[in-house]
């Protein structure tokens, strides 16, 4: 990544405006937030009312335009043009417009952590959270550090609403709910909805990672990973600079394991290829053809076959 002042100005500028539009996006939700919450004073159920604020993951730095348009001459880059062919710098923020500020900017904003939003460092997983409402026992804007899922939000808001979960749908069983209540933590009386015992596992397009404690193991494509599995202390390293794999081997072993656990209770399945081989130094370079991965929207689920799911099948 270029130091910006080695940049021509007109590649700044462009630069420039990208983070400018994301702010000027940031400060409408901002606004329109700040409605709502006047709102709910007026109608008396501002008190009533549990706020959760946070983003989905880590910053965006793929081109999703690009990615949603796919090849020229097909069925998405006719839709892509039709609903966004504004795409001149001066029409950039306007409607017909469809802007990312790449993957400079998003390794800027998840700064100090390792990568951004498609990866398992802690760029790619880590967020934010602001949670506000009449649950909230601890001190106002005071920081807590535990370690939170964004699959605990239905056990939380369960307990609030003194609801359970079912255990069956329509005959079939569901499968049981991953997340932990926040309710306890919230209240102050925790700092964390998990035990040193429990653990957290990623996976997203090969990219795989399982956290435990302040412990982490990750395992990414070459080159932007190393292709094995790498061991980190988040406590000591947040930044995953420091690969431990070689100094505690142990930990590692421990740690694989919980990952074959996580495999096998969800079902995971792994590519064998990667759209990166081609950044290897590989004869023949070969990669997929199909433009449109990976598969984020337009793309039918894969469904494996019963026999290789376990209970509950699909």
């Amino acid at each position: 990544m270029p130091d910006p002042i080695v940049l021509a100005p007109a590649s700044r500028a462009l630069l420039g405006k990208k983070m400018e539009l994301y702010a000027g996006m940031v400060e409408n939700l901002d606004f329109h937030i700040g409605r709502l919450v006047d709102h709910l004073k007026k109608i008396g159920e501002y008190e009533n009312t549990i706020f959760i604020v946070f983003g989905d993951n880590g910053a965006e730095g793929t081109d999703l335009f690009k990615m949603i348009a796919g090849s020229p001459g097909s069925r998405d880059y006719l839709f892509a043009a039709i609903h966004w062919s504004q795409t001149h710098p001066n029409a950039w923020g306007d409607p017909g417009s469809y802007v990312g500020y790449g993957p400079m900017w998003a390794q800027v904003s998840m700064t100090p952590f390792s990568q951004y939003k498609g990866w398992v460092g802690e760029g790619g997983i880590r967020n934010a959270l602001i949670v506000s409402g009449p649950n909230v026992k601890r001190p106002r804007g005071s920081i807590n550090r535990g370690l939170m899922h964004v699959a605990d939000v239905m056990p939380t808001l369960l307990e609030v609403a003194g609801a359970t979960y079912p255990k069956t749908h329509d005959g079939r069983a569901l499968p049981p709910l991953l997340g932990k209540s926040w309710n306890r933590v919230l209240a102050g009386q925790a700092e964390s909805p998990r035990t040193s015992e429990d653990y957290l596992g990623w996976e997203i397009f090969g990219n795989r990672a399982v956290r435990q404690g302040e412990w982490k193991i990750r395992w990414e494509w070459k080159p932007f990973g190393t292709g094995d599995w790498q061991l980190f202390n988040l406590a000591d390293d947040p930044g995953e600079r420091k690969d431990l794999a070689r100094e505690r081997p142990d930990k590692l072993k421990a740690l694989l394991a919980l990952w074959h656990s996580y495999v096998r209770t969800n079902n995971v399945i792994l590519p064998s290829r990667s759209t990166f081989e081609t950044l290897e130094d590989q004869l023949p370079p070969r990669t997929p053809d199909d433009a449109g991965y990976p598969p984020l929207i337009y793309k039918r689920q894969f469904v494996p076959p019963r026999d290789q799911t376990a209970d509950p099948k699909p």
